[in-house]
């Protein structure tokens, strides 16, 4: 199980370097970088390093945000056309598509796409289902060599990131390719409210599998 959190960790950081290298390839400032969750426990420059090294976030100049107007705004984040934003908004996902395919050729979007499945039934079955599912990730990780480990790991935290949920990666293109429709116009704030508490107590159900999983392990 060590070797997965290791894994974990590893996809998180490919995933968050690949979009601040994306954001800096356009010229967007980076404010923040968030690598895990919980207090600050290490700063460098932009980037805050944090226990819980399984998540994360990069955030970007931004002038709604900072209330910017004018030429101060020009290289913010959404001042950016919209292909731009799509394209930094991928790059993680894809960063960590790439490395799966180049590790399982045959398997890679086979493991992202049973990896949406995966998140959902855990989810939903923190006692039960998610139980099954990390007892197999236990296992494979006894089974498999770490690059192959690196790989299925890889899989599954891109399936992760491109829930369309907001928060993630998927909610946000989701957000981006619609925002001129009729269906942008007319989503209440509302709904977004709600599917904002779909992923956060999703995520809180598996932390909460997690717990239980390791509970005995650790004792």
């Amino acid at each position: 199980m060590a070797w997965i959190l290791v894994a974990a960790a590893l996809c998180t950081a490919l995933h968050l370097g690949a979009i601040a290298l994306a954001a800096m390839r356009f010229g967007i400032p980076i404010r923040e970088i968030h690598y895990g969750w919980g207090p600050t426990l290490l700063r460098i420059g932009p980037l805050r390093i944090k226990p819980l090294v399984f998540a994360g976030s990069v955030v970007l100049k931004d002038g709604g945000a900072e209330g910017l107007e004018g030429d101060a705004k020009r290289d913010a984040f959404d001042s950016q056309p919209r292909t731009t934003r799509l394209l930094i908004g991928c790059a993680g996902p894809f960063a960590l598509l790439t490395l799966a395919l180049l590790v399982s050729p045959f398997d890679g979007l086979g493991q992202v796409g049973s990896g949406f499945v995966q998140y959902v039934e855990g989810a939903l079955s923190p006692f039960g289902q998610a139980q099954r599912l990390l007892r197999l990730a236990a296992e494979a990780a006894g089974g498999l060599d770490f690059v192959p480990l690196l790989g299925l790991v890889a899989a599954k935290t891109a399936a992760f990131n491109l829930l369309p949920l907001p928060g993630s990666n998927g909610g946000f293109l989701l957000q981006a390719l619609f925002e001129r429709t009729a269906l942008a116009r007319r989503w209440p704030p509302q709904a977004t409210q709600a599917t904002l508490l779909v992923f956060l107590g999703s995520m809180l159900s598996w932390l909460l599998a997690l717990a239980i999983y390791l509970g005995p392990l650790l004792v």
